[in-house]
């Protein structure tokens, strides 16, 4: 790999298995996608809440789910909780804890992304303290009424193994070093607004897309599922039923204004390809 280069991998099938044989994709399978570090962060500094698993002492070292609030702080997840609480005992007695967090959307659960932290999760120094205060209230406005409470404290989950899920046929162990340096999607907080918008406004570019940079020709509807610093992904209503379709970006991008700078480049070659 070229230094500097992101490496991404594709987070959908070839036509390596008889279910991808059955159906073929519509689109290349090499088209530029994030990598599934670059998903599993994106996801992580997304959600704000899961399920923290600690050993517990009640129940003699039986895993113990609780849920759970918390923030990414330098990729790990931050937690403001109480003395009080069973996850916090168990934690002072064995810091192996995990934590799942989970995509929230419509359909089959299990075709959702999650991922699961693991690690030790401990008490941070109280020099951290402010620094911690300041952006677990931003991201957790009600927690500005309980974190200056004597007995609520931050403890941090250092990762050292990750487990990403994307869905069905995505899923692997993130290696901890690129977990290290991976950073979020730069459409992680415009993302919903850019993909509203263009089923909203440009349905009639989507199908343009669809119909003349994929091979999804007989295309009759296209919705945008997904957008991301790489490209963007649409469902497509074929004859085949419905169909996913990812397109690339000819540039990679960091903001909303470059992502509708690329879309509106990539209707004007939809339309030159239309009229061949």
């Amino acid at each position: 790999m070229e230094e500097g280069k992101i490496s991404k991998e594709s987070r959908h099938g070839s036509a390596n298995n008889s279910r991808d044989r059955e159906q073929d994709l519509l689109y290349d399978p090499n088209v530029a996608t994030s990598s599934h570090a670059e998903q599993a962060i994106t996801l992580a500094s997304t959600m704000s809440s899961g399920t923290l698993s600690t050993i517990s002492v009640k129940s003699s070292g039986h895993p113990y789910g609780s849920f759970v609030t918390y923030i990414i702080y330098r990729n790990n997840p931050i937690f403001l909780i109480s003395d009080l609480a069973e996850h916090t005992k168990n934690l002072e007695s064995d810091s192996k804890a995990s934590l799942m967090i989970s995509e929230i959307g419509e359909g089959n659960p299990l075709a959702l992304g999650r991922l699961t932290l693991v690690g030790e999760c401990k008490k941070m120094p109280r020099e951290s303290f402010d620094l911690m205060k300041e952006k677990f209230v931003e991201k957790h406005p009600s927690s500005s009424y309980y974190v200056d409470y004597t007995d609520f404290s931050f403890f941090e989950l250092k990762v050292a193994s990750i487990r990403y899920i994307g869905g069905f046929g995505r899923m692997s162990w993130i290696d901890e070093g690129e977990w290290i340096d991976v950073k979020p999607d730069p459409l992680i907080s415009s993302a919903q607004d850019i993909i509203t918008h263009m089923n909203d406004d440009h349905s009639d570019a989507l199908l343009l897309y669809c119909q003349n940079m994929s091979k999804a020709v007989d295309a009759t509807e296209a919705v945008m599922t997904a957008i991301d610093r790489y490209g963007f992904e649409m469902s497509a209503t074929t004859s085949l039923g419905q169909r996913p379709i990812r397109l690339a970006f000819t540039n990679e991008v960091s903001s909303p204004d470059e992502a509708r700078k690329e879309l509106v480049t990539m209707v004007k070659r939809a339309r030159e390809l239309s009229k061949k």
